[in-house]
């Protein structure tokens, strides 16, 4: 793998594993199983591990995932809230238990294992015993206030039962998960059937999304139930190991998982991870593994953690559940980029507390690996939730006569759709390159349909009330035919919309209309990123048009940018010196004569690519590589994005960028730990961007300086290790003030 090849790669990773975060965390809506996540992960963490000039400290391998939606005030935890490492096999459990070892000089040692809850992380803060704040795991050092909303659900006590002359911790963080129970979820959308709504996925996706709604009369009437497990910031101190922690929980009356296991010793822990499996299918709450953690708090402290996880603490991953059943025909989606994605059309099987009718098929390259035909006996699995997926395929029950699939052929080479031509595509598969097709109509109504949902999502421009049936219906009536004509659609015509049938009309009303309208004016403040971001300009994602967003004062500058050219450039200065160079393993050179010559070519574009670096390509990061800066060029030359450019210009919505000056910290990058004592994390980050300075989330030899303020966790520590200067608020106020 050349360099060019791996940076595409990387890039590529990182954008749909970026996808895929929106989808788990901010829209509760995932499409593959945490084992096709944590695949993903791993390939990029193997990556950046072979070419760390590719690193970045917003990589999806560098940071957790992050659940922050607009519309809530964003809280600092008091103690950092991490994510787990995730295990699928003994071996790997096996071998935590080994790293523990050496971490902890001994061999036998205390656990606890507990079941995983398939639910959103939260934490709870109460003082003196009250209830006072409930904030999401948001990206682990803050996240979203949802007090509100945890008030109302009716299993939380908002006082912690005394316990004769017990103290009392004056504030203590209680973190746990909330869900949805399955009976409740079927009430939900049975409802949501008689009144001829969309259904909800699962409980799981259905409790994520309920909690983030900023109407908590709404909340109240969805009965959530949470379960806490955990602890936090404690002052003091009540407690000193994983098991007395869950006896005190009961204690103070609060709910807590049936049952932990309190074991000794890596056999018993695998026992126990065993007895889990076969009893947590009867609890309340979905559960996809176990958790295996050290049980007293010392070793946990001294067990330690990275900057994404815990050492002390793993999630054992059980196998998902599978069922067997026949293909009865595979039918064909077109997504927003207008790649067409073959889905399972199945005979009803039950399977996770669900009648499973459809499952992902990924793509036709997935199709011939697995040898699947219309017809076939399938076993599929439903894990974590999500879109159930097809395993494999029994041959040897074929029914005769059987015939491989051919998507171009059962598509007749037309978009199912629009009825356009279709092109094929290649895309990255299992085992190597594969071949996907893709329609090359982009006023297709079914990409218009994706990309008017995506602009209208909560990581975009966040203008709720736009879902799948609504952006269908007013792409049907051909009223938005790019996502920004959605602000020539009248209150009232939105009001109207019929978004059932003409025998059972099931009308959008002027309240959800209303929303609809105050939403997209409000995202007209919204900044350059958001819109870059939200238009899906093919290749940009969030990080993506941050970085842009950063780099060019307004879309115009973006569609004609001088700095996407420069890297194109390099890209090509790059490519022709790795040609030129004397030992090219593609062109070696025949003769000292030439050798000599291409030498000091080769010295030449080195030094037009360092005037670049120096220049006009300071401090841009490889995700802005040559293939996002050739498809934004692309997209801007082309009739769709001269389209936008000139429909944004007539509704006077100008986004502005957040282009940053030389400034003191020009040059200088910054790592962030602890609570500061007057400046949220937030702040002190806008300051060091407008003066220039750049952010990173890890600590390294070229970090010029770390931010600490109280609880500053291994970050503090790294820093000294490495000499790195540590500074707190008082003396970073005084550098910002020049």
């Amino acid at each position: 793998m050349t360099p060019a090849e791996a940076q595409q790669r990387i890039a590529a990773l990182r954008t749909e594993l970026g996808r895929h975060d929106e989808l788990y965390h901010r829209r509760a809506q995932p499409e593959i199983s945490d084992f096709e996540y944590d695949r993903l992960k791993q390939e990029l963490a193997t990556l950046e591990g072979a070419w760390p000039q590719f690193a970045s400290a917003d990589s999806p391998t560098q940071r957790v995932g992050d659940d922050r939606v607009q519309g809530f005030k964003e809280v600092a935890h008091r103690q950092r809230m991490m994510s787990l490492d995730n295990t699928y096999s003994e071996t790997e459990l096996r071998a935590f238990h080994a790293r523990l070892a050496r971490l902890l000089e001994a061999e036998d040692f205390a656990y606890t294992v507990e079941p995983k809850i398939d639910g959103l992380a939260v934490s709870l803060t109460y003082e003196d015993g009250k209830f006072v704040r409930a904030v999401t795991r948001g990206r682990g050092d803050r996240g979203d206030d949802v007090t509100a909303n945890m008030r109302a659900v009716p299993s939380l006590p908002l006082e912690l039962a005394r316990q004769g002359k017990r103290v009392m911790p004056k504030v203590v963080e209680i973190r746990g998960e909330i869900f949805m129970t399955q009976a409740e979820f079927e009430r939900l959308n049975a409802e949501r059937a008689a009144a001829g709504e969309e259904l909800y996925a699962n409980p799981r996706n259905t409790a994520a999304g309920t909690i983030k709604l900023l109407d908590a009369a709404e909340v109240s009437r969805r009965r959530l139930e949470i379960v806490l497990y955990s602890l936090g910031h404690c002052e003091p101190q009540v407690v000193q190991s994983q098991s007395e922690l869950h006896d005190q929980l009961k204690a103070w009356k609060l709910p807590v998982v049936e049952k932990i296991w309190h074991v000794r010793g890596i056999d018993a822990a695998w026992a126990a991870i065993g007895e889990l499996d076969a009893l947590r299918r009867g609890f309340a709450y979905g559960t996809d593994g176990a958790v295996v953690k050290l049980d007293r708090f010392e070793d946990q402290r001294t067990a330690g953690a990275t900057e994404k996880a815990p050492r002390w603490a793993i999630a054992y991953k059980y196998k998902a559940d599978t069922a067997r059943t026949r293909l009865k025909a595979i039918t064909i989606q077109v997504g927003k980029t207008g790649v067409l994605s073959p889905v399972a059309e199945l005979e009803p099987v039950f399977l996770s507390l669900s009648t499973i009718s459809r499952a992902t098929l990924h793509n036709e390259e997935e199709i011939r690996r697995k040898d699947i035909r219309v017809g076939d006996l399938l076993e599929i699995e439903r894990a974590g939730e999500v879109i159930p997926a097809v395993l494999r395929s029994f041959p040897e029950e074929r029914p005769r006569g059987a015939k491989e699939f051919d998507l171009h052929a059962a598509v007749g080479g037309k978009c199912p759709v629009c009825g356009g031509k279709i092109a094929r595509l290649e895309v990255a598969a299992e085992g190597g390159q594969g071949v996907a097709w893709k329609c090359q109509n982009y006023d297709c109504p079914a990409q218009r349909t994706g990309r008017l949902v995506f602009f209208c999502s909560r990581r975009a421009l966040a203008i709720d009330g736009v879902g799948d049936i609504v952006a269908a219906k007013l792409v049907e009536l051909d009223l938005v035919k790019d996502p920004p004509d959605l602000y020539d659609v009248p209150l009232e015509t939105l009001a109207t919309l019929n978004l059932g049938t003409a025998e059972e009309p099931r009308v959008f009303g002027e309240k959800n209309a209303t929303k609809v309208v105050a939403a997209r004016e409000a995202a007209r403040a919204l900044p350059l990123e958001k819109w870059l971001y939200g238009l899906s300009i093919p290749d940009v994602g969030e990080t993506t048009a941050r970085e842009l967003g950063r780099r060019h004062r307004n879309l115009p500058e973006v569609a004609s940018s001088t700095l996407l050219r420069a890297v194109l450039e390099k890209a090509r200065l790059a490519e022709q010196r790795e040609l030129e160079a004397p030992a090219s393993r593609k062109n070696p050179a025949k003769t000292d004569e030439e050798k000599a010559r291409r030498k000091e070519l080769c010295a030449r574009l080195d030094a037009e690519i360092a005037a670049l670096d120096a220049g006009v390509l300071a401090g841009v990061p490889a995700d802005l590589g040559p293939a996002v800066a050739a498809s934004v060029i692309d997209f801007f030359a082309g009739k769709p994005g001269e389209r936008l450019l000139a429909k944004l210009g007539k509704l006077g919505i100008d986004p502005a960028g957040t282009v940053v000056e030389a400034g003191v910290f020009t040059g200088k990058t910054f790592v962030l730990t602890g609570t500061l004592p007057t400046l949220k994390r937030e702040e002190a980050e806008q300051k060091i961007l407008a003066a220039g300075g750049k952010v990173s989330g890890s600590v390294s030899k070229k970090t010029s300086y770390v931010l600490a303020g109280e609880e500053a966790g291994s970050k503090l520590e790294k820093a000294q290790a490495l000499g790195v200067p540590v500074i707190d608020e008082a003396e970073f106020r005084r550098m910002v003030d020049g």
